[in-house]
C-alpha cells in the first residue's frame, strides 16, 4: 500500500474519531440539547432535517441518518485490528449492519451502546 494511501486512511480515521469523542459533543442550543457537529441545524431551528415535522417529535428513521452518514465509511472508521475485528459496533457479530442508529446513538441525550447490555469492551470514540 502506498504511503499516501496509508496517510489518507489515518487522516480519515482521526477525523471521524475526533467527531465522535464520547460525551463532549452534547451541548445546549437554546432550549434543546444536541450534538455539536449538528450545530447548524439547531441554529437554523431545522428540526425537520431529521424529523418528519418541524416540532421535532418522534425518533427519525435510519434512512435520515444514512442520508448524511455513509454506512460503509462508518464500518471502516470503527473497525478494530487483529483479533478485535469482531467488536465493530457498525458491523457486529450478532446483528451485522442492521442495528437501528438510534439504538446506540442519542442526538439529544446520552445513550448506552447496545453491546453494553452483555459485553464490557469499550468504544472510546462512542458518542453517548
Amino acid at each position: 500500500m502506498k504511503l499516501q494511501t496509508k496517510l489518507l486512511i489515518i487522516a480519515v480515521t482521526l477525523f471521524f474519531g475526533g467527531l465522535a469523542m464520547a460525551g463532549d459533543t452534547l451541548q445546549q442550543f437554546g432550549d434543546i440539547k444536541g450534538r455539536s457537529y449538528h450545530a447548524e441545524y439547531y441554529e437554523d431551528k431545522a428540526c425537520d432535517v431529521c424529523h418528519d415535522n418541524a416540532e421535532g417529535k418522534g425518533i427519525p428513521d435510519d434512512f435520515v441518518c444514512l442520508d448524511c452518514h455513509d454506512p460503509d465509511e462508518m464500518v471502516e472508521a470503527t473497525s478494530r485490528p487483529g483479533n478485535e475485528n469482531w467488536m465493530n459496533p457498525h458491523d457486529s457479530l450478532h446483528y451485522g449492519t442492521d442495528v437501528p442508529c438510534m439504538e446506540c446513538h442519542g442526538e439529544h441525550e446520552k445513550r448506552q451502546h447496545l453491546c453494553a447490555n452483555c459485553h464490557a469492551f469499550e468504544y472510546p470514540n462512542f458518542q453517548m
